[in-house]
């Protein structure tokens, strides 16, 4: 069975080779779309280090308030992740992404020269945006530089898996290391430096037979009722979420905005059943096991956002550590996630995903070990998904499993920060503070396990199962 599964490993190496000119540019190629996964996950980890000293400059006390920090980035990331692999389809993957780039280094020099909390937090959601092009691009570029089940692309997005938890502490060694000796603006002049580079190495290593639209699309084709409608719907739904523990409930724009984000969400669910090219084809939730694979990545995804932001605050607030100390006592994510995604490799072939996927909610409420939590996911997800859906729609999966991802960031530190506004009354119980959200973090693991170990299943092995029985019951006879 084994010898049976390997063989499409050894067909057609020469492909590659018709891309590329020279080994080192494959290899240039790869470390660049790899890299923007750790620049993605960095933004994060850039703010969440110098978190205090940001607050500070920008009279943000609140964790309410800090909180959008990082949510503004997340949310408007996964929202326009729904759109980016779809405008890369049409204008093609390769001058998206160098879109992205250039998107993420303007607005990051943006956030370097802000003054008062609302333009930083928006100047950090449009910084999101530019990594909506780039995430679903990174992907679609990968796939087209690779034959499938080759050992390179194999290579090429085990590197890309383990850029994610690197990224954070990348990024948070850059903002913390501005932030304690310099000033935390140079953090993101320094980021949007980093973006404008390897936007230009995009365009130099990158070859237009990866990245060229995808032939016979057309603008017209394109689903600009549901864009709009599933990016307003997405955007008032966790704004709201996240205000309300600034301001409360009780403010009617925050419950009106929520109300009408629903309103503008159900609207895109119809609308994805009457146009010809949808953002997300309604056909996708109908795929056997795809449901149960999106809501367990939702909940864990919820758990490891408030499990980084709330860890690295109470490293800052509670144990009064500097940043560059905070981000040390976070380097066992990245060993975690080396292993992970060393195990990942190792035990995928031999073990059915949900196994592997399951762990995600085992992890995530331990530390360090949660660090190994999103890289299992990750990894055991994309095995799932792409053994259920059509191959015509693996791209609109790919986009819409990335959306969750990051807005389930966005949304859970806005549901964490409103229940930490109802237990540490009035900021006088800190550690309650802590507590509160902690707890609703091992909740959502927990019905993310709860989802994997009763719903989610890897068909991969349905026709090993089968054969099995079929033996057993020829010897029986």
């Amino acid at each position: 069975m084994s010898k049976r599964s390997d063989s499409p490993t050894s067909s057609g190496p020469t492909q590659p080779s018709s891309h590329f000119s020279s080994p080192l540019q494959e290899a240039i190629f790869i470390l660049v779309i790899g890299l923007s996964q750790l620049f993605s996950v960095g933004s994060i980890g850039n703010t969440a280090f110098s978190v205090q000293h940001i607050g500070g400059a920008l009279n943000a006390s609140s964790n309410g308030q800090t909180s959008w920090f990082l949510a503004a980035y997340a949310l408007c990331s996964g929202v326009f992740v729904l759109v980016g692999g779809r405008l890369g389809d049409h204008f093609g993957h390769k001058y998206v992404f160098i879109f992205g780039w250039i998107w993420m280094a303007l607005w990051s020099l943006i956030s370097g020269f802000a003054h008062n909390v609302i333009l930083f937090d928006f100047a950090r959601g449009m910084t999101g945006v530019g990594n909506g092009a780039l995430v679903p691009n990174s992907f679609a570029l990968l796939a087209r530089a690779f034959p499938p089940f080759s050992t390179k692309k194999n290579i090429a997005f085990a590197f890309l898996g383990f850029c994610a938890p690197s990224g954070y502490i990348f990024g948070g060694l850059i903002g913390a290391a501005f932030a304690q000796h310099v000033t935390w603006r140079w953090g993101y002049w320094f980021w949007a430096v980093g973006c404008l580079v390897l936007g230009l190495a995009t365009g130099v290593v990158v070859p237009h037979s990866v990245g060229s639209p995808i032939p016979g699309l057309s603008l017209r084709q394109f689903d600009y009722i549901g864009a709009c409608t599933g990016i307003t719907g997405l955007v008032l739904v966790a704004f709201a979420w996240n205000q309300a523990s600034v301001v409360g409930w009780q403010e009617p724009y925050v419950y009106t905005l929520l109300i009408v984000g629903i309103l503008f969400t159900v609207a895109f669910a119809i609308s994805q059943s009457r146009v010809s090219a949808p953002v997300l084809p309604n056909s996708l939730w109908t795929r056997k096991g795809f449901a149960p694979v999106v809501i367990a990545m939702f909940f864990g995804w919820m758990s490891f956002s408030i499990f980084l932001y709330y860890t690295t605050t109470f490293i800052l607030n509670v144990h009064r550590k500097l940043p560059l100390s905070a981000v040390a006592e976070m380097v066992p994510l990245v060993i975690g996630g080396f292993f992970a995604t060393a195990s990942v490799a190792i035990f995928i072939t031999r073990v059915p995903a949900q196994y592997i996927f399951g762990l995600l909610g085992v992890y995530l409420p331990r530390v360090p070990a949660g660090g190994g939590g999103p890289d299992l996911s990750f990894a055991s997800s994309g095995i799932l998904i792409t053994n259920v859906v059509l191959p015509e729609e693996q791209g609109a999966a790919g986009s819409f499993l990335s959306t969750v991802v990051q807005y389930a960031i966005a949304l859970g530190l806005g549901i964490a920060a409103t229940v930490e506004a109802h237990v540490n009354e009035g900021g006088k119980d800190v550690i309650m503070g802590f507590r509160g959200p902690y707890w609703l973090g091992i909740g959502f693991a927990a019905v993310g396990l709860l989802v994997v170990v009763f719903l989610v299943r890897d068909h991969r092995f349905d026709s090993v199962r089968v054969g099995e029985k079929d033996f057993r019951g020829d010897e029986e006879a």
